[in-house]
C-alpha cells in the first residue's frame, strides 16, 4: 500500500535528522552498535522515498545495502562510512548551487525567487543581483564546509582516513572533535547562516510575498518540484539560437477568457454539474501564450500543473503568463479565486520584429 506523500516526506526528513545524532553518539561512545545503526539510518534516509514510490532500483538497492552494512560490521569498518556523508553532502550542495552560475544559466536562488513571485510580476534588478550573489555565497560556504570536513576526516585519530590507509596524519584530530564539527557544527553553521540571511533579506526587501519565516519555508517547499524541474532545461552548450536565460527579459501578458455556455466539452463533464475539463483550460492557456510569443508554441514538457477550482459554463477568468527563456509560468484566476497554475517548458521563437 502506497504511503501518502506527506508521510513519505516526513519519514525521510526524520531519518535525515536522526543520522547525525546517531553518528555523533557512535563517535562519542565508540559504540559499534550505534555505528551500524547510523549507517542503516543513512541508507534508509536515501532509499525510503524512492522505495515508497515503487522505484525498482531502490528495491534492488535495499538488500544490497543490507549486505554491505553486514559486511562492514563483520569487518569492523562501518566507522569509515561515517566520514563520507558530511563531505559528499557539502560537495553536492556546492555543485548544485555553483553549476547554476555558469554563463547562460539562471542562478539557483533566482529560480526560487521567480517561482515564489506572482505570475506576471517582473523581477527587480536589485533582487536579481542579490539572488546571484547569494547563490555565489552558498556555493562558497558549502565548498568551505566540504574542505573542512575532508581535512578533519583525513586527520581524525584513531581510525581516520589517513590512519586507515597506513599514513600518520600531520595534524592529528581526535574523533570527538571531528564528530562535533561533522555531525553538529556543520549543520548549525548552515542553519545560522540561513537565519541571518533571511533576517537581512527581510530588512532589505520588505515587500516579498511571504509573511514570515514559516510561510517562506512552506512556500519554498511547495516550489520544490518545479524548482527541480528547471534543472531539466539545457544550459551550457545550448544551441546558439536559444535566448540565454540569465539575460532574458521576462515577457508578461494578462488576458481574459470567456467560457461559452454551449462549449461541447461540457457534454458529460459532468452530468448535472458541468465543469470545464483541465485539458481544455490548458488549450486556452496555450492560445494566450501564442499571443504573448507572437508565434506557434511547442510544448516540450509540463513539469507541474495544479488545478485548484472549477470553471463553469459562462464563467470569465484571467490568464497571467510570464515567460523567461524557455520557461513559461501561468496562472488562471476567476476573480480572487485561483483556478489553476503551472509551468511549461517550451520551444518557440521570439516575437517578430
Amino acid at each position: 500500500m502506497s504511503l501518502p506523500p506527506q508521510v513519505r516526506r516526513n519519514t525521510a526528513v526524520a531519518l535525515a535528522v536522526a543520522y547525525p545524532l546517531f553518528a555523533h553518539g557512535a563517535s562519542l561512545l565508540n559504540s559499534s552498535g550505534l555505528t551500524v545503526a547510523s549507517v542503516a539510518i543513512l541508507a534508509a534516509a536515501i532509499l525510503v522515498r524512492p522505495m515508497a514510490d515503487g522505484r525498482r532500483w531502490a528495491w534492488l538497492a535495499a538488500p544490497a545495502a543490507a549486505l554491505a552494512i553486514f559486511w562492514l560490521w563483520r569487518a569492523d569498518a562501518a566507522a569509515l562510512v561515517l566520514y563520507l556523508p558530511p563531505i559528499l553532502l557539502n560537495v553536492f550542495l556546492a555543485w548544485l548551487f555553483g553549476h547554476t552560475l555558469a554563463r547562460g544559466s539562471v542562478p539557483l536562488v533566482e529560480r526560487l525567487v521567480l517561482l515564489l513571485q506572482r505570475p506576471g510580476e517582473p523581477l527587480e534588478v536589485a533582487i536579481a543581483r542579490y539572488a546571484r550573489r547569494l547563490t555565489i555565497t552558498w556555493t562558497a560556504l558549502f565548498g568551505l564546509l566540504a574542505a573542512l570536513n575532508l581535512g578533519l576526516a583525513l586527520c581524525a585519530t584513531p581510525g581516520g582516513l589517513l590512519e586507515s590507509a597506513g599514513v600518520s596524519p600531520p595534524l592529528p584530530v581526535d574523533r570527538e572533535t571531528w564528530s562535533l564539527f561533522a555531525n553538529v557544527l556543520n549543520y548549525a553553521i548552515v542553519v545560522a547562516f540561513f537565519l541571518l540571511e533571511y533576517a537581512y533579506r527581510r530588512r532589505r526587501f520588505p515587500g516579498r510575498p511571504y509573511r514570515n519565516l514559516l510561510d517562506f519555508l512552506r512556500r519554498a517547499a511547495a516550489a520544490g518540484p518545479p524548482l527541480m524541474a528547471t534543472f531539466a532545461e539545457p544550459q551550457a552548450g545550448a544551441p546558439k539560437h536559444r535566448p540565454p536565460l540569465a539575460d532574458a527579459t521576462p515577457e508578461t501578458l494578462e488576458t481574459t477568457m470567456e467560457v461559452p455556455a454551449e462549449h461541447p466539452a461540457f457534454a458529460g463533464h459532468f452530468p448535472g454539474r458541468p465543469v470545464l475539463p483541465g485539458v481544455v483550460l490548458l488549450e486556452y492557456v496555450i492560445e494566450a501564450a501564442e499571443k504573448l510569443l507572437g508565434c506557434p508554441l511547442r510544448i516540450l514538457e509540463m513539469p507541474w500543473v495544479k488545478f485548484q477550482a472549477p470553471l463553469a459554463p459562462g464563467d470569465s477568468a484571467s490568464i497571467r503568463l510570464r515567460r523567461e527563456g524557455e520557461t513559461l509560468h501561468f496562472e488562471v484566476r476567476r476573480g480572487a479565486t485561483r483556478v489553476a497554475q503551472g509551468v511549461f517548458q517550451i520551444a518557440a521563437g521570439r516575437k517578430p520584429a
